[in-house]
């Protein structure tokens, strides 16, 4: 079974590249005071973090403008600090992130100062929404390959379905299925709907796919 992942947090930069690193943490920083209400309550406190950016930068700044002995080691040392609260607020962006539609989700993890990762165009949907002839009617089809994935493959596989008409807040729950598609009938015509589906192999159920959005017409 394979796990389905949307949107991805990522900082664009590495943990020795200093420069970028204090580049993506004043990014973040500001970015977490200008949408505040975007995230709620954070596990590190906006003071906490930008005091931790604060003293990394300093520690920088020594070792580039005086290269004074021992002040490497102490940039390190800020630098890891840092680098640490900077994958606890990732973390924390991306939990909230994989609640959200893909479009969404990628422009919380934008608001947060991060970046979002790049995939492939060769790389399929796990779940496709498509408009059907019946009016208020949905085809909703899985990737099963994706979902699945070779190791399980001859395995039997049911696929449970949800669809959501509030953004994702709460979601009404459809009859799962052996096969991996399913018609969702009864919606609202111009609505917006999000869909998501999940995999179950050896009564052992994966994770609910990244929600898809529609408008119903």
């Amino acid at each position: 079974m394979n796990s389905v992942a949307g949107p991805r947090a990522v900082f664009g930069t590495k943990k020795k590249d200093y420069s970028g690193v204090q580049a993506r943490g004043s990014a973040m920083a500001n970015a977490f005071t200008t949408n505040a209400a975007m995230f709620g309550t954070l596990p590190i406190t906006l003071v906490a973090f930008t005091a931790l950016l604060a003293a990394f930068v300093l520690a920088q700044a020594v070792v580039t403008e005086t290269k004074a002995k021992g002040s490497a080691t102490l940039r390190n040392t800020k630098g890891n600090a840092l680098w640490s609260a900077m994958q606890v607020l990732q973390k924390c962006v991306q939990n909230l992130a994989d609640a959200l539609p893909t479009d969404a989700a990628a422009s919380l993890i934008e608001s947060a100062g991060l970046l979002v990762a790049k995939i492939g165009t060769h790389q399929k949907a796990a779940l496709t929404a498509a408009l059907t002839v019946t009016q208020g009617t949905v085809l909703l089809e899985a990737n099963r390959k994706l979902l699945v994935g070779a190791a399980d493959a001859s395995k039997k596989a049911y696929f449970s379905w949800q669809w959501s008409a509030d953004g994702g807040k709460t979601w009404n729950s459809a009859t799962p299925t052996p096969l991996a598609s399913t018609e969702i009938p009864g919606l609202t015509t111009l609505s917006t709907y999000s869909f998501r589906v999940s995999v179950t192999i050896s009564k052992v159920t994966g994770p609910w796919s990244q929600a898809v959005s529609l408008l119903v017409h």
